[in-house]
């Protein structure tokens, strides 16, 4: 064999070796640190200030997608888009407001994390949020150290349910669909997952188990899963 075929060969095992490894992709919100809440008295807060009335029900459906659909939908479609891009940006400057210095990693996340970066898995963070409430929730948890790639609401034109966010971060990680978990907490995230061809773990911080019931597995939190139930999943 010649120098170049050696050298090609090793190109294609090294690649095909990025490729096979498993790549886990965490949704922030509801999955590494519980803002449900804080997100909910930021929308409150917002809903209050403009006159328009914001249920607990309109929370759940749409918890999970990017805050300019949101307040689409809360505000009716006659309402200027400069005005819902206003009102969105002050709802996200109402939520860092809420939630600096007031927020933990939930129950399991930074176990799960280690055990998986020992395994040489590939992590990404992808959010339906903007940069700055991910850069000051990752700084908050301290968790930048063991994400390769992060990936926001200003990286995606279409949130979830659509699946590009997650297309988008397979990409970034030089990862096959196949080869990827998706940890997330909302139905829409769990859409998104499925319509990008990959495995879902839901997390029931948000949403009962029956909102889930389409996620490959359901659990209450992260320190019930490890490495090995991953890996099996990606197995099935």
């Amino acid at each position: 064999m010649s120098l170049n075929q050696n050298i090609k060969l090793k190109n294609l095992m090294e690649f095909s070796l990025i490729m096979s490894n498993e790549c886990i992709i965490f949704d922030m919100d509801g999955v590494l640190a519980d803002t449900g809440p804080i997100h909910y008295q930021s929308w409150k807060r917002l809903a209050d200030e403009i006159g328009v009335e914001f249920t607990r029900e309109f929370f759940e459906e749409t918890f999970g997608q990017k805050s300019i659909p949101i307040t689409k939908k809360l505000v009716g479609n006659q309402v200027e888009k400069t005005e819902i891009r206003r009102w969105a940006n002050l709802k996200e400057k109402y939520y860092r407001e809420m939630v600096r210095d007031k927020i933990s990693p939930l129950p399991g996340v930074i176990s799960l994390i280690i055990d998986l970066k020992k395994h040489k898995c590939k992590l990404a963070v992808a959010s339906s949020g903007p940069p700055e409430n991910v850069e000051l929730l990752i700084n908050s948890l301290n968790l930048r150290k063991y994400f390769e790639v992060f990936i926001t609401a200003a990286d995606v034109e279409n949130g979830k349910p659509e699946p590009d966010a997650f297309l988008i971060t397979a990409d970034k990680l030089n990862a096959n669909p196949k080869n990827c978990v998706v940890i997330e907490d909302a139905p829409v995230g769990i859409e998104a997952a499925k319509r990008a061809g990959m495995k879902c773990i839901a997390l029931t911080t948000t949403h009962s188990e029956e909102e889930l019931k389409d996620a490959n597995i359901i659990l209450p939190d992260l320190s019930e899963i490890k490495y090995e139930d991953i890996k099996q999943l990606l197995k099935s």
